[in-house]
């Protein structure tokens, strides 16, 4: 074998494992194929001790011992102790040396290549297992040869740059004096340019070269492929979709279909373009906030579901058409305690900084939070409103103890209580509020409260109000919950008047008790889908609502559950009376079924609770609106409320008991509790919509008339240098009139002749009521009536401008979380406060327009 060493050929190979052989000439018989390998050190002078590592070869040994030991691993007996002995010596470094050493095989070239089918030559070319499937076999005449080819090496970054200078503005090419910018450590752009440009190999990443591999047919121009990512990013923004949208594999190929030859934008480019929209609509809200004449403010606190506080706060204006606006202002994470003086510096920072100025301010609505109502009664942000769907909502979760269990303290309620009339009518009415000093560095103290956002805030993305109470969640199993109910027995209608202390304990157990039917029925399969079929076959195959369960927060959630509940009485009732006849149930769920059974008192105070909730349904859907005034609407729902207390005649005496406590608290949580002049406003503003003028009886007309009057004298009488259109009545103008052509002729001819002129009387307070309430007879639209009116109404015009915007609740704050929810899902809780108010405040952008 080393005197045949000069005659074969030496291919170098990296990675070759022992088990790879290449054949050589033998002269053994036909039935085995005889194989030789050969392995020699590229250094003369080898460490023995790096040699004894190393896979030895015999050449002593005859073929097929050869054969035997190379294919099998090197083993011919398990049993035997040297070879287990070399087996492990060499199996546990021949990975090391072969890494380091680089190994030769020696290939014999007399291999007959000319017989395919000579048998003696048996081509089994086993690549070892650091060698891909993909390298070539290449076999020329002579040898046997194994290329295994290397992909080049792209140039270094030093290399690359060595093709431009470094210039203040960026690369300038030596090749094409073109300047190309790159980022601080990245060259990608420049190797990109070097390849398509000048045709340069070597430059592309690989991630380069797999994207400029795919050959586009067509091309698109900058200003579409610009139009089109403009969409796609307004998308991303209305829409709360993640910011890797247009770049997911199901989405690339739509757009290849849909756009041949648009890409649509990465990740990167939406978070900096969504950045520099919020940066641009910014300055619009600065040019904007400062022209508009009067402004109504929002603000509410919202705690996520991982205990992260945000405050926001929202503007309400009219459009010249008087249209309704609501502007997202803010939406910042609050750090630190929730003082009133927290909030207070936080309304006045933003406020600051879009140069909105005090005498704006009408009015700031919140909700009944002892740090918001604090912060609000500073009036430095106008007159305090208090959201009444808040305030009904703790009417009847009070009124009715839905929730908590009533105390025998606070009984007997004081039901006496005159609710006809409201007082404080003829008190001091103020709309806006002088100019008030405020430091001046409330931006400076606004950042010691407000973050400026950490990039990762974790958020499971679930609405949770700050302040509310842990609910029962609704768990899989149920059999755990141990409560006794006693069977409710209400008195005879014809006895002795309802204790209400004793009625509202009986609704707060039937309470639990139905949510727990409730949960029964939806957490176990076979009752919620037997209860499905049912509700199917009794509506004609007609879908239907099914159970549900109440939450504190949610307004209105009590009703729904009891309406539900008795809807589905019939199945209920068959479920827990006769749970034998459902195939599937155990016993145990058996057992519980009976005991939540409702008896015929109990459907009877479920059938009276649901019908004194339904008017306050009504009501809270009626005041949620966004889009529409509610203040005007705020008045009227509460006269409605007030007659439906009041009419009690044909109510059995579990109804009147149940109206007489919602009575009591709607008393002072709509009235006692209400700050000064709510009232009033919601009275004068009834009566400037004419839409709710001729649904106001003659002695709320009256006071608010009375209102009127106090509050435009009092206007004229405080600004005796404003506009025209709030000055008392000035003596008669003339106006000169355009002059025809017979006037024209007369001057030219140089005789004169009286022209003919136009006299405009401003009318008073009193003619402008008179006439508004003629007109009024036939309106029924808010917004058509004062675009018309308001030229020839200018002082109530002008007053239905401060006294309408203000919005009866914090709805807008409320829809406002419910979408940051959305956007801060678990899905996308890596997403950044600062990200998060980006996207709330550019939602929706576009009502910007409407004052162009």
């Amino acid at each position: 074998m080393a005197s045949n060493s000069n005659d074969n050929h030496r291919v170098t190979s990296r990675n070759v494992s022992s088990q790879f052989l290449i054949p050589t000439t033998s002269n053994t018989p036909p039935s085995y194929t005889s194989y030789s390998s050969t392995f020699m050190n590229d250094s003369p002078r080898r460490s023995p001790r790096l040699s004894s590592r190393s896979p030895q070869v015999t050449p002593k040994l005859s073929n097929q011992s050869i054969i035997h030991r190379v294919v099998s691993g090197g083993v011919t007996n398990s049993r035997s102790p040297k070879m287990n002995i070399r087996k492990k010596s060499s199996t546990s470094s021949r990975r090391d040396d072969y890494s380091n050493i680089a190994s030769r095989i020696i290939l014999n070239d007399d291999v007959n290549m000319s017989n395919p089918n000579d048998n003696n030559i048996v081509w089994n070319f086993n690549l070892p297992a650091d060698q891909s499937d993909d390298e070539e076999v290449g076999l020329s005449n002579n040898t046997n040869t194994i290329v295994s080819p290397t992909a080049p090496r792209p140039l270094t970054r030093a290399e690359v740059l060595s093709y431009f200078e470094q210039q203040s503005d960026g690369y300038k090419c030596k090749l094409c004096e073109k300047v190309y910018k790159a980022a601080k450590n990245s060259d990608s752009n420049l190797r990109k340019h070097l390849s398509s440009s000048h045709q340069i190999s070597n430059v592309l990443y690989k991630s380069q070269i797999n994207g400029h591999s795919k050959s586009i047919s067509t091309t698109i121009s900058s200003d579409r492929k610009d139009e089109l990512h403009n969409a796609a990013i307004n998308c991303v923004i209305e829409d709360g979709l993640p910011f890797d949208t247009f770049g997911r594999p199901g989405m690339s190929k739509f757009l290849s279909t849909a756009v041949p030859g648009y890409v649509g934008p990465n990740r990167k480019t939406v978070r900096k373009q969504i950045a520099t929209s919020y940066s641009l609509y910014t300055k619009k809200l600065r040019a904007l906030m400062p022209k508009l004449d009067f402004i109504a403010l929002t603000s509410d606190l919202w705690k996520s579901s991982n205990q992260v506080h945000f405050i926001s706060l929202t503007a309400h204006t009219f459009t010249h058409h008087y249209e309704h606006v609501s502007i997202v202002l803010g939406f910042r994470r609050v750090i630190g305690p929730h003082s009133s003086t927290l909030i207070e510096n936080y309304i006045q920072y933003e406020l600051d900084r879009l140069g909105i100025q005090p005498q704006q301010i009408i009015s700031i609505t919140t909700d009944n939070g002892s740090n918001m109502k604090k912060a609000a009664a500073t009036l430095r942000f106008g007159n305090p409103i208090s959201c009444m769907a808040h305030n009904l909502n703790l009417v009847v979760s009070k009124g009715l103890c839905l929730w908590s269990e009533p105390k025998q303290d606070n009984f007997p309620l004081e039901i006496t209580l005159d609710l006809d009339e409201w007082q404080d009518i003829g008190g001091d009415l103020d709309y806006s509020i002088d100019t008030i000093e405020y430091d001046e560095s409330s931006i400076d103290a606004a950042a010691d409260f407000v973050s400026e956002e950490e990039d990762n805030v974790n958020n499971d993305g679930e609405t949770n109000i700050s302040g509310t109470i842990n609910i029962e969640t609704d768990g899989d199993n149920d059999d755990d919950i141990d409560v006794q109910f006693s069977s409710l027995i209400l008195n005879d209608k014809n006895s002795s008047p309802i204790d209400h202390y004793e009625l509202l304990k009986n609704v707060f157990e039937l309470m639990k008790k139905t949510r727990l039917i409730v949960k029964f029925m939806r957490n176990h399969n076979i009752t919620n889908e037997y209860i499905k079929k049912y509700m199917l076959s009794k509506n004609n195959n007609r879908k239907v609502g099914g159970l549900v369960l109440d939450m504190v927060i949610r307004w209105n959630s009590s009703y729904l559950l009891l309406d539900r509940l008795d809807k589905h009485k019939d199945v209920v009732h068959s479920i827990c009376a006769f749970p034998n006849s459902i195939i599937g149930l155990t016993d145990q769920q058996i057992k519980r079924s009976k005991e939540l059974i409702l008896n015929e008192h109990e459907w009877e105070l479920i059938c009276c609770l649901k019908n004194v909730l339904e008017p306050f349904f009504n009501a809270t859907e009626a005041l949620s609106g966004q889009n529409y005034p509610t203040m005007a609407l705020s008045f009227y729902v509460f006269r409605l409320l007030l007659h439906y207390f009041e009419s009690t005649s044909k109510d059995d005496k579990i109804t009147a008991a149940l109206k007489q406590s919602l009575r009591y608290w709607f008393n002072i949580q709509c009235k006692a509790k209400l700050p000064a002049g709510q009232i009033e406003i919601m009275m004068v503003a009834a009566f400037l919509d004419p839409a709710f003028y001729r649904k106001m009886n003659d002695n709320d007309r009256k006071s608010a008339k009375k209102l009127i009057f106090k509050k435009l004298d009092k206007t004229n009488n405080s600004h005796p240098t404003s506009t025209s259109l709030l000055t008392s009545p000035s003596p008669p103008t003339t106006t000169t009139g355009k002059r025809n052509a017979l006037e024209k002729l007369a001057a030219v001819c140089g005789y004169t002749i009286s022209l003919a002129t136009t006299t405009k009387q401003c009318m008073s307070v009193d003619e402008e009521i008179s006439c508004y309430i003629k007109a009024a007879q036939t309106s029924n639209d808010f917004k058509e009536f004062w675009t018309t009116n308001s030229k020839q109404l200018p002082r109530l015009a002008s007053l239905v401008r401060r006294v309408n915007i203000i919005p009866a609740t914090s709805m807008s704050s409320e829809a406002l979380f419910s979408v940051a929810s959305f956007l801060h899902r678990k899905q996308r809780s890596s997403l950044s406060s600062r990200t998060l108010r980006y996207l709330l405040v550019l939602k929706n952008r576009n009502v910007l327009e409407k004052f162009e």
